[in-house]
């Protein structure tokens, strides 16, 4: 299961669940600060003794993943 920080609603975050094996996601709002206070949207999250972490590496992966897909549509725009 991947844990997405989706976003922020108020004094709540809203998570997207991932199941990695089937490719279903769920969400799950839960109080904001149950959350690092460094956590912020698009985070991947780990789940470690009841206590929420950002998961620094996996969330990088994910950006430059996403970062790169961009880069490939706004090719394919600008050709």
């Amino acid at each position: 299961m991947t844990t997405i920080l989706e976003r922020f609603e108020g004094d709540f975050a809203v998570l997207e669940l991932h199941d990695d094996s089937t490719g279903e996601v769920l969400y799950k709002n839960l109080p904001a600060d149950w959350l690092p206070e460094d956590a912020a949207e698009g985070d991947v999250l780990i789940k470690a003794d009841g206590k929420y972490a950002v998961d620094t590496k996996e969330t990088m992966k994910r950006r430059a993943a996403s970062a790169e897909k961009l880069r490939a549509l706004q090719e394919i725009e600008n050709a």
